[in-house]
């Protein structure tokens, strides 16, 4: 199975956004889940303060994919990526991509993040980079 390991802020909406903004982008990535299978990691430091029962809530329908949240936060150079890894490895996943928004959190050669831009969010060409991943197994 095919697994996203999802940021929120940044991602799902701009990083300065309020409260009535949060989320504006989520319908993106709703409509890729009506047309293909993949399963959602939440790896947003969100999962630090809500509960995962919150978490899929605010998710809506792509909810029902989440299948679990990366565990403790690791500090240092590419903290991110790390802890990333390590749930995959925990949980045996593979075949997996990270949308996020803090490139510096992964190494430069790291070609299974799809970048966002902090000030955008989620858009066209990464929902593309998705898709081609979906359905070819590359970007």
């Amino acid at each position: 199975m095919k697994t996203i390991f999802l940021d929120f802020d940044g991602v799902l909406h701009v990083i300065q956004a309020n409260f009535e903004e949060r989320f504006s982008k989520l319908y993106l990535l709703e409509e890729l889940a009506n047309d293909f299978s993949f399963e959602v990691v939440i790896s947003s430091t969100w999962r630090l303060f809500y509960d995962i029962s919150s978490l899929k809530e605010n998710l809506k329908t792509l909810g029902d994919r989440v299948v679990g949240v990366t565990g403790d936060t690791i500090t240092g150079p590419y903290a991110r990526y790390l802890e990333i890894k390590t749930y995959a490895e925990e949980n045996n996943i593979l075949d997996w991509r990270a949308i996020d928004d803090a490139s510096q959190e992964f190494p430069d050669d790291e070609k299974r993040l799809i970048e966002c831009k902090s000030d955008m969010g989620i858009g066209k060409r990464q929902i593309e980079l998705l898709k081609n991943w979906l359905v070819l197994g590359e970007f």
